[in-house]
């Protein structure tokens, strides 16, 4: 299944606006997202699968290993479509580990350096999010823990799906997939760079006034 592109949002008017370009694979959620719509999880996910089958990731809140595990029962049997997002330090592997048996689909998310990559995929998890400019505003390298991850999980025939998260802009979208990236988690502001430049609208203002100029509007 074609994986690509997540929009990372909860607002259901944007998600629906860009669901209509046909190159939303599925929805990215967290609980940041979803205070500032001011909506409960099961609301905001009955609304979106009113348009859209395709993957919704959300995050279970609890800490710790046990109560993320209830927690993610209960997110699952919200749709078939349900991925749950769950941090990758060693509470959340272990939830993972116990989830990914149940048929439960999850996202180790949260990922800043490849020990948590290793981990989250050994433990089976279906997808997982290692973060870009998080890990760049504490000094380190976004990019090359891609590249790092990347090696290694082909180096141990790992398969699960590594989604670039906290993209900043669309060159950091382009390199990610560069760097090894299978999909990409993008907000509605860095998805709706990917379709713009200024000399693309400089061109359709040209190539519209020539045509007015000639045969009228």
């Amino acid at each position: 299944m074609d994986y690509r592109i997540f929009l990372d949002t909860a607002n259901v008017k944007e998600i629906e606006e860009a669901v209509e370009t046909g190159i939303v694979a599925g929805i990215a959620t967290n609980p940041n997202k979803m205070a500032n719509v001011g909506r409960k999880y099961e609301d905001v996910i009955k609304d979106i699968r009113s348009f859209f089958d395709g993957p919704i990731a959300v995050e279970a809140i609890p800490t710790e290993t046990e109560e993320i595990i209830e927690e993610a029962k209960r997110l699952n049997d919200l749709s078939e479509n349900i991925v749950i997002k769950i941090p990758a330090n060693k509470k959340g592997i272990k939830a993972i580990n116990k989830l990914v048996p149940m048929g439960i689909k999850t996202n180790a998310t949260l990922i800043c350096n490849p020990g948590q990559a290793l981990a989250a995929g050994l433990a089976g998890s279906p997808f997982i999010s290692p973060f870009i400019s998080r890990v760049d505003y504490i000094g380190h390298d976004g990019m090359e823990l891609f590249r790092k991850v990347r090696k290694m999980y082909d180096f141990y025939d790992i398969k699960s799906v590594v989604i670039a998260a906290s993209i900043k802009n669309c060159n950091d979208a382009i390199e990610s997939i560069l760097a090894g990236a299978d999909s990409l988690a993008l907000t509605y502001e860095v998805f709706n760079q990917l379709f713009n430049h200024p000399v693309t609208e400089e061109g359709i203002k040209k190539f519209t006034n020539d045509y007015n100029s000639i045969y009228g509007k």
